[in-house]
């Protein structure tokens, strides 16, 4: 079976949709990951987590600004998973993702 690449938009949208235009951007590369095989999935877990901590981080201090890059980075991993489920459906299908364009709405 012949194995296409794709490129699929990833769109972390945690908080307001008129933000989200405006919103910084991630690239998670994963070319390089089988996403068809348990490994490969986890990994790209552990990817777009790391993508929606660093685009939710603000690097300022304090209890309420903490809450917000939590509740940033929950309403960004949940915007993502179906998203991130069709992928590994694609994968399992014999398309491989090249990269997943990740973006915060803050």
């Amino acid at each position: 079976m012949m194995t296409r690449t794709l490129i699929l938009a990833l769109s972390l949208a945690a908080a307001a949709p008129a933000l989200a235009a405006e919103a910084p951007t991630a690239e998670v590369r994963i070319a390089d990951l089988d996403l068809s095989t348990a490994k490969g999935q986890q990994r790209l877990e552990t990817r777009v987590k790391s993508a929606a901590r660093e685009l939710c981080h603000t690097g300022i201090g304090g209890t309420a600004e903490r809450a917000r890059e939590t509740q940033c980075i929950a309403g960004a991993l949940a915007a993502a998973k179906p998203q991130a489920d069709r992928a590994i459906a694609r994968a399992e299908g014999g398309t491989q993702l090249a990269l997943l364009m990740l973006k915060s709405a803050r």
